[in-house]
């Protein structure tokens, strides 16, 4: 029998944890800042992610299914599931490194208990190094997208203190796969814009925005979201070029000829290499897969034959057609086995309707109304629970202080956006009327980039602003129309660009110190100063005198984030608790 082990609460070494925000004090420069914070962060979520990574040593919420599928494609059983296979190969090949061999556990039911030989360890590492990777992955695709060191470190630990995260990259699920190419077509595309269109640099940072579709979308269908996306990304970086062609006094072949030459590649890479993927992660499927299984039942007759041990044969296809029911006795190609497939998997997801206890709809899911239960020991024994200690718990719940600031983010950059147009719409007409005595070589260098950026059309930063307002939009709204039971996991998507836009609202509400001396240079009126600056005078006068502003704000924000981690963390690491201590954690009765 497995030894008893005492599970304790998980530590946090706050002062660690503020010296990760604090670090700009020691540094030269922003790149070393970065290269400390993203050391600091990544060194945490390791901890967090591999902490107690096999306990409990019992099947938890969806394991029930993909261990299934990870037999399955250790035994060479076919097996049916209605999403893309890339995640599932992905945890499988981790758990025959580790010795996996697919038959020594049946993954029955939530709750049965993982035999000592079964490598618990290597079927969860997929997974939690995946989100280790996810924290630094999102800093760096916050500062890419030019928010400020301080303000990426929101985003990062938002993600890094976030029990929803934490939990989906503990156990043997799927997506944490998704989570991270989500952000690294994000990452991709936001650092190509910094190279001119069709240059090395520029092809393969639009080349790795492509791979990340292909792993999103041949991961889970909602990883389409990263399609979109990138295809608005590329709508807007097209535009910009045009601009930009047009500024000059180039004749409109040329033109044309730069969007097209660039719009061929981008859709080669945006589009060619993902759909490439997806069909090659099927054929990897199909090859694992070749005797018969759990999944046949849901496949037609001629691709039935295909499949060893099946009881459907040659003999039986041809009675299949003396009876009217199938047209031929021809087996059916790699392509056949893929279209079928597919819409084997369509009109499945188009048919789940049966309801969940832990179910939730899309309306919930910004504020985390609900929660959902993954896991609780069948009986009150050790480790899992003591007569002390009854309660063990692994939930799928957020961190209040990160989902509820999440929360306010998009509706803060919705009004930072409107802000701006209703200031643009007051500054003085242009150009400026002769009797104007503003200074007018001044105000010929400053006016249209005014006007851009009170748009927000010009602006590279307002651009991100309003891309990442839209990721938030299509990585959620499209819920509204899914008729299937959905899950408070399923929001994650939007909350990454939620965060995201946590951070460009903290550089907007915390100005830095060289941006404010900038605008303090401009000879404009102190009403166009003002609307130019967009902060109060207090905030200003702050801001010139302390440059540090930023990190001592993020230094709190990210304290805050960490002790309610501390506090919540029993929910997603399951130790045995006390009722007292269990309720003090539920802070809504639709948590329970």
């Amino acid at each position: 029998a497995a030894p008893v082990v005492v599970r304790t609460l998980p530590k946090i070494d706050l002062r660690l944890r503020v010296a990760a925000v604090l670090c700009h004090h020691l540094s030269v420069c922003e790149l070393y800042t970065d290269a400390v914070n993203l050391g600091r962060i990544d060194n945490y979520r390791n901890s967090h992610a591999l902490r107690n990574a096999y306990y409990p040593r019992q099947v938890v919420f969806d394991e029930f299914h993909f261990g299934k599928f990870i037999n399955g494609y250790l035994t060479g059983e076919y097996f049916f599931d209605i999403h893309p296979p890339l995640g599932k190969l992905l945890l499988a090949f981790s758990g025959w490194l580790g010795g996996y061999d697919g038959k020594s556990m049946a993954w029955a039911a939530i709750g049965d208990s993982i035999p000592p030989d079964v490598n618990l360890f290597s079927l969860r590492a997929v997974p939690a190094l995946q989100g280790s990777l996810l924290v630094p992955l999102v800093y760096l695709t916050a500062r890419e997208l030019g928010i400020s060191p301080a303000g990426a470190l929101l985003p990062a630990c938002g993600v890094l203190f976030d029990l929803c995260f934490l939990i989906e990259s503990r156990l043997v699920l799927t997506d944490a796969t998704l989570f991270c190419a989500v952000v690294l077509q994000l990452y991709a595309s936001a650092s190509s814009d910094k190279f001119e269109p069709l240059t090395l640099s520029w092809t393969l940072r639009t080349a790795l925005a492509g791979l990340a579709i292909g792993i999103a979308v041949s991961t889970k269908w909602t990883g389409a979201s990263t399609v979109a996306v990138a295809g608005l990304h590329s709508l807007v970086a097209l535009w910009r070029t045009l601009t930009f062609e047009r500024s000059y006094p180039s004749p409109w072949r040329r033109v044309l000829s730069s969007l097209l030459c660039q719009a061929v590649v981008r859709a080669m890479l945006l589009l060619a290499v993902p759909l490439t993927m997806y069909i090659s992660s099927f054929y990897v499927h199909f090859a694992l897969l070749p005797r018969t299984g759990s999944g046949a039942s849901f496949m037609k007759p001629n691709f039935r034959a295909t499949l060893a041990g099946d009881k459907v044969n040659a003999t039986v296809l041809e009675k299949l057609v003396t009876l009217g029911k199938i047209q031929s006795t021809e087996l059916p190609t790699f392509w056949s086995k893929f279209i079928e497939l597919n819409q084997e998997m369509l009109r499945a997801n188009s048919q789940i309707r049966n309801q969940h206890i832990w179910g939730s709809n899309w309306w919930e899911w910004p504020l985390m109304q609900r929660s959902v239960l993954y896991w609780k020991p069948p009986h009150a024994q050790p480790p899992y629970a003591t007569d002390a200690l009854p309660y063990a718990r692994i939930y799928c719940i957020g961190s209040p202080l990160v989902w509820w600031m999440a929360a306010v983010a998009p509706s803060l950059i919705v009004a930072m956006l409107l802000s701006s147009f209703f200031a643009f719409a007051s500054l003085p007409s242009w150009p400026p009327s002769r009797n104007d005595t503003t200074d007018q070589k001044s105000s010929s260098s400053e006016g249209p980039a005014r006007v851009c950026g009170a748009l927000g059309g010009c602006s590279h930063l307002e651009l991100g602003r309003v891309q990442l307002l839209l990721g938030y939009l299509i990585n959620w709204l499209p819920f509204i129309m899914v008729e299937r039971v959905a899950f408070l996991y399923h929001f994650l998507p939007s909350l990454l660009f939620a965060l995201m836009l946590l951070g460009v609202g903290f550089d907007a509400a915390i100005p830095s110190k060289a941006a404010l001396l900038r605008s303090s240079d401009r000879q404009v009126s102190s009403k166009a100063h003002d609307a130019a600056a967009g902060v109060s005078e207090p905030m200003y006068r702050l801001a010139l005198d302390e440059g540090n502003v930023r990190w001592i704000a993020a230094a709190g924000i990210v304290a805050a984030m960490s002790l309610f981690f501390a506090f919540f963390a029993p929910l997603v690491y399951g130790p045995p608790m006390t009722h007292a201590d269990f309720k003090a954690r539920m802070w809504l009765k639709t948590w329970e």
